[in-house]
């Protein structure tokens, strides 16, 4: 196999140094340089797998580097090193992503070895994924579902009232892939379709089952903005249910809201339709998108799922805390309901259930398990007090 090539762009020799030590020891064969002459020569010569990139640099500034990777359409995943604040790191990743780069995520200098060794081991292209094996994964039932619980902030406050559905490959060689390292590749391939139908269905049997041993909980799925170009959809996730002789009601789609955007019209139909047919409606990753008020008003959402990038920092950020504070008063006022993910830590928790949050969603409470061990973990939860 091919060694994976990280390029290390960085102005600071000691920090280059450091980030390329830990570069061998994952594997890679590593560059480091910091001059635009030498970063192109490097990428026409031999494409990395992974660039990291500081945001802060005299010469050459990292969203400068941005446009230009983006330019060069390099498919390599891009980790950004900085100083800076939250904020500003925040808002190159999803700048990055908006160039349509493979943006892996964000690091803070000084970096912490173990988080800068968990993203690169992440990306190391251990086995090549084509559209033909992933079809193949598909229809050998490779796909499995894990689940993350849903707690109650408010009324019934600690009680397990439903999962979150997330999907996951059980690959022979590589064993338990996440949906990030495939998602993209069955979204080109024209693929969204019935990876979903078959997650869907494996989820929505799952929720009986519980359901027969006398556990009632809703189900949460995620859906691919693809797949609101269908407008079968409805029918087909209605059949699905029916199948399992489920409960509509008891299920929500969640949809990002950018996956909105793309046919107004057309997702106007759709999601009018599944709501029509019983099914609840999430917007997922509220407030990352450009247009969360507009779709709000415009589509029949009747949750707001507040992305986790503000949770997680909102204890220690001024200003992520003002966006879930005004995000609930936001759901209360307009009569939604509001789920807070990445809900780390138990002061996180009770910060949630003080400002009015209705559900709760992240490691503090559990980490996503198999469906046979949700039963066992529902009677071990033992909520704070």
């Amino acid at each position: 196999m091919t060694i994976p090539r990280l390029l290390i762009v960085d102005d600071e020799p000691d920090v280059a140094e450091f980030l390329a030590e830990v570069g061998r020891q994952c594997g890679y064969d590593v560059s480091k340089m910091c001059v635009l002459q030498e970063i192109q020569q490097a990428l026409a010569e031999r494409p990395p797998q992974v660039v990291t990139l500081d945001l802060q640099m005299p010469n050459l500034d990292g969203v400068q580097m941005l446009r230009y990777l983006a330019d060069q359409k390099v498919k390599a995943g891009i980790l950004l090193i900085s100083g800076t604040d939250a904020r500003v790191r925040s808002t190159s990743l999803r700048l990055g992503t908006e160039l349509g780069l493979n943006m892996l995520g964000t690091l803070q200098k000084p970096v912490h070895i173990k988080e800068l060794e968990a993203f690169l081991q992440r990306a190391i292209p251990n086995v090549a994924f084509t559209p033909e094996r992933l079809k193949q994964a598909i229809e050998n039932n490779e796909l499995i579902v894990h689940y993350q619980p849903k707690v109650q902030l408010q009324k019934g406050a600690g009680q397990v009232t439903g999962v979150e559905a997330l999907m996951r490959w059980q690959h022979p060689q590589r064993g338990l892939v996440p949906p990030v390292e495939f998602i993209a590749l069955a979204e080109s391939a024209g693929l969204m379709g019935p990876l979903t139908e078959r997650v869907f269905a494996i989820a929505i049997s799952d929720q009986q089952s519980w359901r027969s041993a006398g556990l009632n909980l809703t189900m949460a799925v995620n859906f691919s903005p693809e797949l609101l170009t269908d407008l079968d959809l409805p029918d087909t996730m209605a059949r699905q249910v029916g199948k399992c002789n489920g409960d509509a009601s008891r299920v929500t789609i969640e949809i990002t809201e950018s996956g909105t955007m793309r046919n107004i019209a057309r997702s106007m139909d759709i999601l009018t339709r599944l709501r029509l047919k019983g099914f609840a409606l999430s917007m997922d990753d509220f407030g990352t998108g450009f247009s969360s008020l507009v779709q709000l008003y415009r589509l029949p959402f009747n949750e707001i799922k507040i992305d986790k990038s503000f949770v997680m920092e909102f204890e220690s950020n001024p200003e992520a805390e003002t966006i879930v504070r005004i995000t609930i008063d936001l759901a209360r006022n307009l009569g939604l309901s509001v789920c807070a993910e990445g809900v780390e830590t138990e002061s996180a928790y009770r910060r949630l259930g003080e400002l009015g949050c209705h559900l709760a969603q992240g490691y503090f409470m559990s980490k996503p398990i198999p469906a046979a061990a949700i039963p066992d973990w529902v009677r071990k939860w033992q909520p704070p007090l």
